[in-house]
């Protein structure tokens, strides 16, 4: 798989895992410090986040990032 469809996949799982915990977009954009606009491309896929945002947000959610070689980020606090 390439890292295009890793990246997909992962915006699947944070927009699946949202929904799960029943957090709104609007909440999970303030979260991240981002308009809900942003937030919405972002979920679709058509936009991006920063790193830093990127871990902030699986933090909330409860989703641990491996990045490589077994390393696993949980998230800025």
């Amino acid at each position: 798989m390439s890292w295009q469809g890793d990246y997909l996949t992962f915006h699947r799982r944070i927009q699946e895992q949202r929904k799960a915990l029943g957090l709104a977009q609007p909440k999970a954009a303030a979260i991240v410090g981002v308009s809900e606009r942003t937030y919405r491309n972002f979920e679709n896929g058509v936009g991006d986040l920063d790193a830093a945002k990127l871990f902030k947000l699986a933090n909330e959610l409860g989703i641990k990032i491996i990045i490589s070689d077994g390393v696993i980020a949980d998230g800025v606090d």
